[in-house]
């Protein structure tokens, strides 16, 4: 019975394949095949004689394009092509060294046009050559091989060849092999004139002058024709010649780009690559100093200056925009510029998903995006044409000198009245124990330097002395319908809708230099976790936040003073989230100093502990316009408002109150309970308060010194708005998280990666 099972099926099978073999087509080669196969010499290489045909002719239909692939066979890859065919069991497309177990073999030799590959309505066609080749790579083998462009190239001897004049230099070798192995000869030695020409365009992309031809004609040396080369490899306009191809590939621009397509200047960052291709630097310091030279050990100005071609690309200022998805296109541009400039790759095709053509997948970008996401920049960049920060100073000589010394008056000036502070104090201590401190029971308020209140009808209505000398009272009744009034626990105030503003036009005109405290009492809703409270601006993003203000963010307070935010500029974030549903009184208090330490935000008079984001304010923080921009309550324009907050009490000093101050202006504290004491029987806090609020309104050395101060910190102000900036990278301190994007948009974050390069080309260790 074994016995004729087995014949049976033997039979079966023989039935089988004979079948097989009648509805494919004879493997043998054609003629016109056979007569190309036989011109073929030595070894088929894959990425030279083979990708090439496939790519051409059949990856449209059996190439990475999953969404174009037909029955499921894919020939850019060795494992799919080896393999057993999805929809033809039992066959694969390539039988390495068997030709006619190769279904590729026989679909593309085939005559019958329902069976022939590249189908005919694809009007795709393999010439007699091509064809030729394909069977010559299978019989030997078919060996794949991964993209040229990925595999480590290997030095080889070059051709030992010789011409009429001698041994050829290494280049002409190779080329001259590769004219004999197609029949081609090289053409005529051109005459020097030409030679010259050339060479000078080609070095300087300068036609030689009449004077240089002359010398080079009458030069009969055997090194002739090198001392040109080497004169023009002198020549300054070597450089600009080199630089003009390097700004094409960095996307060097004298504006930004979008809509608003208003100037900027990155010469300098021009003028440093024209410098290192003169003094002929190395190529990879070329890339280390363009790509991180800020993370070098104690980078030098030249090396900052580098780091500009990671910012030369577009940069938006239109009003209506996407601050994160901007932020995303600045990173993806310094990604996809980085594989175009140093890969050669169009790393852009994996943002969205894995590349089709190269082998990165969509992780690899990701991974690479976050060596380029870790800097502090705006998305919307500011209308008023400052330049996007961060940004390195390139003050000339003399404006250095003047900075130099500025800074150094300063320092001066700085330890000058904090001598004069201690001695002031003093003085205020023997006042203190004289009872003259009796005085100031009759201060509802602070009255010093006070020079805006716009009571709102809140509680300081009823507590303030409109007589007092020196007080500036402002009418907020004239506001017409940006703002609206409502009764609330039984005082007056204003309601705002996150829209409407109240403007204050002329208060809180401070620059960067003049110490200054803003205050308002508000109350919040519970729900309320972004918007601006009181601010002195243009607007918000649009303008960088160019000025100061107190804002909610992710439901804590900000406190903020910006040349252009985010990198010029001093950022806080609370500790804590922000009060609720109750009345508390805001203070931004300031020194003068353009420190985060000279920056203080107060609750109710308590000094809030605060994170700093950002401590780096070199400019002034005013527009320079007239009129100036002033206070603004509860909004600003294209930027989200104090939706369903409330507001009153509004004041604006030109000094740094102390915190009991502002707790006698929060109502937290009363100047009358403290003055009705004997000194013994002061506590600490309120011997302090007294002393600190005599020697800062009242000693005349001591306001002499803080004038003095304050006057060098404007004139260094007034300097440094004559430099010039130029955009750079500057790393953040705490690495900024980064996620994969799905479909590549900025909104739709997926696994969260770690900085690395793509595996195919060079694995991050």
């Amino acid at each position: 019975m074994g016995q004729v099972r087995m014949m049976v099926w033997a039979s079966v099978g023989l039935a089988l394949t004979l079948a097989l073999t009648a509805l494919r087509p004879d493997p043998a080669l054609p003629s016109d095949v056979m007569r190309e196969y036989r011109k073929l010499t030595g070894r088929m290489d894959y990425n030279r004689d083979v990708r090439p045909i496939l790519a051409d002719k059949c990856f449209a239909c059996h190439g990475p394009d999953a969404a174009r692939r037909k029955a499921g066979l894919r020939l850019d890859e060795a494992a799919s092509a080896y393999g057993p065919l999805p929809e033809s069991p039992g066959r694969v497309a390539v039988k390495p060294g068997r030709i006619d177990r190769s279904e590729l073999m026989h679909r593309i030799l085939s005559e019958d046009p329902g069976y022939r590959m590249p189908v005919p309505e694809s009007h795709l066609e393999l010439s007699a050559a091509e064809k030729a080749v394909l069977a010559r790579w299978v019989e030997q083998g078919a060996e794949y091989r991964p993209h040229w462009a990925f595999v480590k190239p290997e030095k080889v001897s070059p051709p030992e060849l010789t011409d009429a004049h001698g041994t050829l230099g290494v280049i002409d070798r190779f080329v001259r092999a590769r004219l004999l192995e197609v029949g081609m000869k090289p053409a005529p030695e051109a005459d020097r004139e030409t030679l010259l020409r050339r060479l000078s365009l080609d070095l300087t992309g300068l036609p030689p002058t009449l004077d240089e031809i002359d010398r080079f004609l009458a030069d009969t040396a055997r090194q002739a024709y090198e001392r040109q080369v080497d004169r023009l490899l002198a020549s300054p306009h070597f450089g600009e010649r080199m630089a003009a191809d390097w700004l094409d590939v960095a996307r060097f621009a004298d504006s930004h780009g979008y809509t608003v397509d208003r100037m900027r200047d990155q010469s300098p960052w021009r003028d440093w690559v024209i410098a290192v291709f003169n003094r002929n630097m190395p190529y990879d310091r070329f890339i280390h100093e363009q790509l991180a030279g800020d993370l070098m050990p104690s980078p030098d100005r030249d090396m900052l200056i580098a780091t500009a071609f990671n910012r030369n690309h577009p940069q938006n200022m239109e009003g209506g925009i996407v601050e994160e998805e901007f932020q995303t296109e600045y990173v993806m541009d310094r990604t996809n510029t980085f594989g175009e400039a140093f890969m050669a790759l169009s790393l852009g095709c994996a943002r969205c998903h894995d590349h089709k053509y190269d082998p990165i997948p969509q992780k690899d970008y990701y991974r690479l995006y976050a060596f380029f996401n870790n800097i502090l920049e705006a998305g919307q960049i500011s209308w008023n044409n400052d330049m996007p920060t961060p940004t390195l100073h390139l003050p000339t000589p003399v404006q250095e000198a003047a900075i130099a010394s500025l800074q150094a008056r300063i320092r001066t000036a700085e330890r000058m009245a904090d001598s004069t502070s201690i001695e002031a104090l003093r003085r205020a201590d023997a006042w203190l124990g004289g009872g003259g401190y009796g005085a100031v029971a009759g201060e509802a308020m602070p009255a010093a330097g006070l020079r805006a209140l716009f009571p709102l009808s809140g509680d300081l209505a009823d507590r303030i002395d409109t007589a007092r000398k020196g007080m500036m009272k402002h009418d907020a009744g004239a506001t017409g319908d940006t703002a609206r009034f409502v009764t609330q626990g039984g005082r007056r105030v204003l309601a705002l809708d996150g829209d409407t503003y109240l403007d204050l036009s002329g208060a809180g005109a401070f620059r960067r230099s003049d110490p200054f405290t803003v205050g308002i009492r508000v109350w919040i809703p519970r729900d309320l976790q972004d918007g601006v409270i009181i601010h002195k601006s243009n607007a918000e993003r649009l303008y960088n936040f160019k000025g100061f203000h107190i804002a909610l963010r992710n439901g804590r307070f900000e406190a903020l003073m910006a040349h252009t935010a985010p990198s010029n500029a001093i950022i806080l974030h609370a500790a804590t989230p922000a009060p609720r549903e109750r009345w508390v009184h805001l203070a931004l208090a300031y020194d003068g100093s353009s420190r985060a330490s000279g920056l203080r935000l107060l609750v109710d008079g308590v000094t809030q502990e605060m994170r700093v984001v950002k401590d780096r304010l070199t400019k002034d923080i005013i527009f320079h316009q007239t009129p100036e921009p002033g206070l603004q309550v509860g909004g600003w324009w294209r930027g989200t408002g104090f939706r369903g907050g409330m507001a009153c009490d509004v004041t604006a000093y030109d000094r740094m109150l102390t915190p009991y101050e502002l707790r006698v202006l929060s109502g937290t504290a009363s100047w009358a309970d403290v003055a009705r004491k004997p000194a013994v029987s002061l506590a600490a806090e309120e011997r302090r308060s007294l002393v600190a609020w005599r020697a800062e309104t009242a000693d005349t050395a001591l306001r002499s010194c803080m004038l003095t101060l304050k006057a060098l910190r404007a004139a260094l102000s007034d300097t440094m708005r004559q430099v010039r900036d130029l955009m750079v990278m500057e790393e953040m301190p705490d690495a900024k998280p980064t996620y994969l994007l799905r479909r590549g948009r900025y909104d739709m974050p997926g696994e969260r990666v770690a900085p690395g390069t793509p595996a195919s080309i060079l694995g991050y260790p």
